[in-house]
């Protein structure tokens, strides 16, 4: 008799889950909220009633989970901090031990950070348009960026022979070694060259150590030429290609609809899947792509999405007025992304101005290797590569259709598009060449 009066564990969880529904519904009473928002989640509880408020909704009413996921991550984060206090003051944090390969560049000889100071400077100047005064005209931003952290390893080069901080011949030549030490080939070490090439130049630096650095940068750009690519050893080892990245999008794209709303797993599936799509459709580069904004770069139509940026490299505008109708899935579950049960338009309004791969739903923009490790995760290798894959898929064809994949990457190089053009020709002459050579072989053995 004891036996049919008891209460089953599944029973008693499910009656749980009713009573924390109903202790939901007089909280969003209370503050007069049709769809929940963030706030309204963290006001509700702590951590784990949060935690079972989202398995809750997610088995009874899966269209109100709304911007669960970004209470949660909100929660999480603050556990996190309580545990993991940061150092008040920067002379409390814990000395990093030495850096192995490169030196901080508060450690650089003053002339050198003055000099950076005067390119980034020059440079904040003219992206905002003002007037500059200074004739020199500095690098853009990333290559600032870069050119930085190729001195910060030339530091520590010059430290590690005892020499002192300085650009000279024998400092560029130990550089050099170095670089072929840790297993760097000739298109890196050329384009470190090409960085330092460019700082000597803006410091004005000693006329032997420009024709020095020009002449390596040239030698190993010849050299450049005759290696094998990683991206022809990555497709070798790979084989994918445009086809096989759009397939795994749709995978992921499928995978994400099938998490649980709410959940980190339902966000990051469909930020990759977007991310992977999107480089294909607009093979952009990565600090063009995780940038971009919705309803500022990328905006929603009728009929689908169009997509205007200036690329950050070349200052060209990038305009796609209307994006392939297979990729407006892959743009609206970002949009619908902690959105749930809201109308499409009005998801569309309230994530205008926020980054698209926004983790944390634009609060912040993702950083700038952020579609590469997306690509990583996948493929092993980085975004940049689908533009090779385009490159490779319109050059080699045996039409004329190179344009397409210039006009697609928004490569706005006259030389590097000259180079592309130039090589597509060659692989199809080569093909064309070996294909009447067999020609004449079959028919000088039939006869």
């Amino acid at each position: 008799m004891w036996h049919d009066k008891r209460i089953l564990p599944a029973d008693r969880q499910e009656a749980a889950r009713h009573r924390l529904l109903a202790k939901w519904d007089a909280h969003l009473e209370e503050r007069g909220a049709i769809h929940p928002v963030m706030e309204d989640f963290l006001s509700f509880g702590s951590l784990p009633q949060l935690e079972r408020l989202r398995d809750a909704l997610n088995r009874h009413r899966p269209n109100s989970v709304g911007d669960m996921r970004l209470a949660l991550r909100r929660k999480r984060s603050e556990k996190w901090r309580k545990t993991h206090p940061e150092p008040e003051t920067r002379e409390s944090r814990k000395p990093r031990g030495p850096t192995r390969l490169s030196m901080a560049e508060a450690d650089l000889p003053r002339p050198w950070r003055r000099a950076l100071r005067e390119m980034r400077t020059s440079r904040t100047t003219l992206d905002r348009g003002l007037l500059e005064l200074d004739d020199r005209t500095p690098p853009s931003a990333t290559v600032i960026c870069n050119l930085a952290s190729t001195l910060r390893v030339f530091g520590r080069v010059c430290v590690d022979h005892s020499l002192p901080v300085e650009m000279t011949r024998e400092t560029i030549d130990l550089y050099r070694a170095a670089r072929h030490a840790e297993g760097n080939v000739s298109v890196s070490i050329a384009g470190r060259l090409k960085e330092l090439l460019t700082f000597a130049r803006w410091c004005e630096a000693e006329e032997d150590v420009i024709r020095k650095l020009v002449r390596l940068h040239k030698l190993y750009a010849e050299a450049a030429k005759g290696e094998r690519k990683r991206k022809d050893i990555w497709a070798a080892k790979h084989g994918e290609g445009i086809g096989e990245v759009w397939t795994k999008a749709e995978e992921l794209l499928a995978l994400s609809q099938a998490a649980p709303e709410g959940s980190m797993l339902r966000a990051t599936l469909t930020l990759d899947a977007a991310c992977l799509a999107l480089s294909v459709v607009c093979p952009l580069r990565c600090g063009d792509l995780h940038r971009i904004e919705i309803g500022t770069e990328l905006a929603r139509k009728e009929k689908g999405w169009s997509l205007y940026i200036e690329t950050r490299k070349t200052g060209r505008p990038y305009h796609r007025p209307e994006l392939w109708p297979e990729l407006t899935p892959f743009l609206d579950a970002v949009v619908m992304l902690d959105q749930s049960g809201r109308d499409f338009h009005d998801a569309y309004v309230a994530k205008h101005g926020t980054a698209l791969f926004s983790r944390d739903g634009g609060a912040s923009t993702p950083a700038v290797d952020w579609p590469s490790r997306c690509w990583f995760r996948h493929f092993e290798i980085g975004a940049h590569i689908v533009r090779s894959l385009w490159h490779s898929l319109m050059f080699e064809s045996e039409d004329d259709e190179q344009w397409i994949a210039l006009a697609l990457c928004g490569q706005g190089n006259a030389r590097t598009a000259q180079e592309y053009i130039l090589e597509g020709r060659q692989k199809r002459a080569g093909r064309r060449g070996r294909a009447k050579i067999r020609a004449i072989r079959q028919a000088s053995r039939a006869g």
